[in-house]
């Protein structure tokens, strides 16, 4: 029974199963969090296109393949340890990029701060809206998040000055 209730704590997103033992693999994800920051100089410039990057005499193929990895492991790492949590690697960065543009270095702080405050809040409002009752994270951040991205998608198109 333990099994199965820490699989149906695993594909709701929920962070109630991770005890000591289950934890210690997110070092690796914070090392390569480093590694990502510490490159995102590079990362910035490949998103200007393969041939700038080249003209500033990057290996385009590498540098995707470098970045390609550390979003598999980190993304991996996380998700064995706490679950599936919809939607939040797809809003969180993109309202970060609309708040302070396409500067990996900039904005990958500013995606850690409001990525722990947006699961913050779905796993408070998780708590209060049956309570003593608990809804999985996963579902309050599912729900809310694509309602974000819903918006994101549908609102009108900014002018650009």
């Amino acid at each position: 029974m333990d099994l199965l209730q820490t699989l149906g704590v695993w594909m709701t997103g929920d962070f109630s199963g991770i005890l000591r033992g289950r934890y210690e693999l997110l070092w690796v994800a914070f090392a390569m969090t480093v590694i990502a920051y510490l490159a995102a100089n590079r990362f910035t410039v490949a998103g200007l296109g393969q041939q700038f990057t080249a003209n500033a005499g990057l290996n385009y193929g590498r540098l995707l393949a470098f970045g390609l990895v550390i979003v598999s492991v980190v993304s991996a790492v996380v998700v064995v340890t706490a679950g599936v949590v919809p939607f939040l690697g797809l809003v969180v960065p993109n309202v970060v990029s609309l708040m302070v543009g396409d500067n990996v270095r900039k904005s990958m702080p500013w995606v850690a701060v409001l990525g722990a405050g947006f699961v913050l809040l779905c796993d408070m409002i998780g708590r209060l809206v049956r309570f003593p009752y608990e809804i999985p994270l996963g579902v309050v951040v599912g729900v809310v998040g694509a309602a974000i991205f819903l918006y994101l998608l549908l609102r009108s198109p900014s002018r650009v000055h």
